[in-house]
């Protein structure tokens, strides 16, 4: 799903908060959320800014040459 701004998102929550999965992307101006469930035993369903769970490592296993001018 993708928002402009955040009360739109909010209000689309509260109409379809049964209805997400943990691991939904949301992005909301610009910025990338994934929804996971919070430590409060799977009842609260939490968004989290993608870059807080990226990974700096190189998934895919290809190593990338330097670039020289």
């Amino acid at each position: 799903m993708r928002f402009e701004a955040m009360d739109t998102a909010v209000d689309w929550v509260r109409r379809h908060r049964t209805k997400i999965l943990a691991g939904t992307v949301i992005i909301i101006a610009g910025v990338a959320f994934i929804a996971v469930v919070g430590a409060s035993g799977g009842i609260a369903l939490v968004f989290v800014p993608v870059v807080l769970v990226a990974s700096s490592d190189n998934p895919s296993g290809f190593e990338l040459a330097p670039e020289t001018p």
